[in-house]
């Protein structure tokens, strides 16, 4: 089989809340679960997506395709994403849904070829034994959405900032691939985080937006380019990136060639406002192709 009838023959299940991504008066989905799930059913997998949302959630069409069991109540996670010249992104958050639990798991979305463990803002708790009960081929997590939470800012707006919480090495046992960014590196606040995670994960990946992506493995350390496009929106950018590696890993591609089908996956992504170009994320193996043979 070719990698596109490989990842068709692959079930993935995500884990993560959906949000509303405020844009002036529009609000479109968003969240790395959303961005995966939505990504993995566009490369041909089947996508299974575990969320939660509130009862004023307006996004319910940008989810057909997928398996979904959603749970519901109070409001939908609101994020307002700025970017300031020079400096890092800033996140708003308005409200927040509920927290998500391996208690919340339907027995048939057990056993998945992949799980994908990927909060947006500390709505799955890192003590949770999911590794353990989901019992998937693959595992990789998305560390980002552990390492926040809202707090209040200026004028009484809540902004994300670091979680000082402690990280228990459990959240990493059964890992087969850990992904973030630079940016997250500077929530860190310590490199002792990082030397842990090598310890702890075969892989690590670190994105580094138009400068690609480096690569840990306890072999060695490699950089990987990037599918050149004109960038309109970084949004989900990384999501889409660690799923799509997260596939490719799964369906048998060495570390490199699979962070190059995130890239080449991200590069659609970027192409529009947030979730917006996440139908058009089956040109990916083209781009995939044109960066193997570059």
């Amino acid at each position: 089989m070719n990698l596109q009838q490989r990842i068709a023959s692959l079930r993935s299940l995500s884990v993560g809340q959906v949000t509303h991504d405020r844009y002036c008066e529009a609000i479109v989905p968003g969240g790395c679960a959303f961005f995966g799930a939505r990504c993995a059913l566009g490369l041909g997998a089947r996508s299974d997506l575990l969320t939660a949302v509130g009862d004023d959630f307006l996004c319910a069409e940008d989810l057909a395709g997928l398996t979904l069991h959603m749970l519901t109540g109070g409001s939908t996670t609101v994020f307002t994403n700025s970017y300031p010249e020079g400096g890092l992104r800033v996140q708003h958050v308005e409200t927040q849904a509920r927290d998500i639990t391996t208690g919340d798991l339907p027995k048939n979305l057990c056993n998945p070829d992949l799980l994908f463990l990927a909060p947006v803002m500390g709505e799955i708790d890192p003590s949770d034994p999911w590794q353990q009960v989901v019992q998937a081929a693959y595992t990789t997590l998305s560390l980002q959405g552990f390492l926040k939470k809202g707090e209040s800012g200026h004028r009484g707006r809540r902004v994300v900032v670091k979680d000082d919480r402690i990280i228990p090495d459990q959240l990493f046992q059964g890992v087969d691939a850990l992904f973030f960014s630079e940016e997250d590196l500077d929530l860190f606040g310590s490199p002792q985080l990082f030397l842990r995670l090598r310890d702890l994960v075969p892989l690590i990946f670190v994105t580094a937006g138009e400068r690609g992506c480096t690569v840990y493995s306890a072999e060695k350390v490699e950089n990987t380019g990037i599918f050149p496009t004109t960038t309109v929106d970084p949004t989900g950018a990384g999501d889409t990136f660690a799923m799509a590696t997260s596939l490719g890993l799964a369906a048998g591609l060495s570390a490199r060639h699979a962070a190059l089908l995130g890239s080449a996956a991200a590069s659609v992504v970027v192409e529009d406002q947030g979730s917006r170009s996440l139908g058009r994320i089956g040109e990916t193996y083209r781009r995939f192709e044109a960066l193997c043979s570059s």
